[in-house]
């Protein structure tokens, strides 16, 4: 170990693990601790009795250019981390005085950080804020996302990459039970259901739309920069987040409206697209697309009939991939033809109606005809 790295040596059973899954759990370890923020090269070594790892780590961040400080915290929660894994597949765990004296040391270390840290607190009402805040897990993630967090689970475990520190921190371990995944949860969807059985209202079905204004949040670079975090977190207490967010009510009329138009474009776009001129060319369109569709149907049929007969479960996988590819070319042809129904159907419509406009343009004009002939007749009479 030097001031530009630090070298980790991982050691295991021979007898009870594979040179393979050495290297997975050493890589599952470093990325636990280091992330995405250091480079890390994993080395398995397996010229002695016991498979190993060298686990060698460059203390200076890619990311931002700050430097790894190896404390005894840090070496606990390494030691933690690692005995968690080794259980998650199955392995032994040293067990020996000395062994159980240094857990407890490392767990009483990793407490005691995690109850003197102003940092950590910090962490923990950033969460709570967004727990309570939050209508579903989603929203959740947003929050904390325009706070400068990111969000990585693992079965029932929640771990968040922070503005605050290079490593991540696992809820649990931090704080307890109640950050465990289906706690969080929990907490999040009791209070929205218990709001949304105190405003029900079933007499008018009024939805809400939630619209946000402001600094767009780039989820990529959230997820890879320990230093886009720390600028999205500076945003945040700058003020410039979290975007105004206001509400608006949308009606079913409203969206029958939206739909409406949407259908009346799809309908001027086929119009455009295929230079329809009259009536006629929008049938030969129909024909054309009906046409397209029919072998389409009997092929997924087949292929429906190939899935029921085989009993090889990779076989049905492809065969359904298939089925999926073919439905999805199905669904945007009959798109085509539903639009070409409308067309032709207001065509109609519209042809229906102009022939009734042109008998009450042709009644009103007789009906003004007569009237200024029976008016010249009155004249001559006088």
């Amino acid at each position: 170990m030097d001031d530009f790295g630090y070298h980790i040596i991982q050691s295991f059973n021979g007898n009870e693990i594979s040179p393979e899954k050495c290297n997975k759990i050493g890589i599952e370890l470093a990325e636990a601790l280091w992330g995405d923020k250091y480079q890390v090269i994993v080395c398995t070594h397996t010229n002695k009795d016991n498979v190993h790892n060298h686990i060698v780590l460059n203390s200076v961040s890619f990311v931002d250019g700050s430097k790894y400080h190896n404390s005894n915290v840090e070496i606990a929660l390494l030691k933690e981390i690692n005995d968690d894994i080794c259980r998650k597949y199955g392995l032994s765990i040293i067990k020996s005085t000395k062994a159980t004296t240094v857990s407890e040391i490392s767990k009483s270390r990793i407490a005691n950080y995690n109850r003197n840290s102003g940092k950590m607190e910090l962490i923990k009402v950033d969460i709570d804020e967004a727990i309570k805040i939050a209508k579903k897990y989603q929203e959740f993630i947003d929050i904390l996302a325009l706070k400068g967090y990111y969000i990585k689970k693992a079965s029932n475990v929640i771990s968040v990459s922070t503005p605050y520190y290079n490593r991540n921190i696992r809820l649990v371990r931090a704080f307890g039970e109640d950050y465990t995944f289906d706690n969080i949860k929990t907490r999040i969807y009791q209070e929205t259901l218990y709001n949304k059985y105190l405003k029900r209202n079933d007499n008018e079905k009024v939805y809400k739309v939630r619209i946000y204004d402001g600094i767009k949040i780039n989820q990529e670079k959230l997820k890879t920069s320990s230093f886009y975090r720390l600028y999205v977190h500076y945003l945040y207490l700058l003020g410039k987040l979290p975007p105004k967010i206001h509400c608006e009510e949308r009606t079913k009329e409203y969206y029958k409206e939206l739909d409406k138009f949407h259908k009346t474009n799809d309908e001027i776009k086929m119009i455009i697209s295929f230079d329809l001129h009259s009536l006629d060319d929008a049938q030969k369109l129909k024909t054309h697309f009906l046409e397209r569709v029919a072998p389409l149907k009997d092929e997924r049929e087949k292929l429906w009939r190939d899935f029921n007969k085989t009993t090889n479960e990779n076989q049905k996988n492809i065969i359904k991939d298939k089925i999926a590819i073919i439905t999805d070319n199905i669904n945007k042809i009959n798109k085509e033809i539903q639009t070409c129904k409308r067309i032709i159907n207001n065509s109609e419509k519209g042809e229906i109606e102009y022939n009734l406009i042109k008998k009450r343009v042709k009644k009103n004009q007789d009906k003004n005809e007569k009237e200024l002939t029976k008016n010249k007749d009155k004249n001559r009479i006088r």
